[in-house]
């Protein structure tokens, strides 16, 4: 077996410190991938939030005019009822006056 001299273990030192810069090159650059993936998804989420919230804001208001014509039609129908329950009161009176 033969002794390893000093320049040999620098060496193998110099080597080890490489792959080990490597692998932290590596590791960071994957991490930088996956922040920049995770904001692009993030941004992709935001955009579909606001859309989601201005639908859901444009359904309220939908549902609001829905209600308040459904309000308007009901008093309109009550009203058309109130006015032929008039007119069959004039009639009758009108009819009353005929016969007597």
């Amino acid at each position: 077996m033969t002794k390893k001299t000093k320049e040999d273990q620098v060496s193998l030192a110099g080597t080890e410190e490489a792959e080990i810069l490597a692998r932290l090159n590596e590791r960071v650059e994957r991490a930088v991938a996956l922040i920049q993936e995770l904001r692009r998804e993030r941004d992709a989420l935001k955009s579909q939030l606001e859309a989601a919230e201005a639908k859901a804001r444009d359904h309220e208001t939908a549902t609001e005019r829905v209600t308040s014509l459904e309000e308007e039609n009901d008093r309109f129908q009550k009203e058309r009822g109130e006015i032929r329950d008039r007119i069959e009161s004039i009639l009758s009176s009108l009819e009353a006056l005929e016969e007597g």
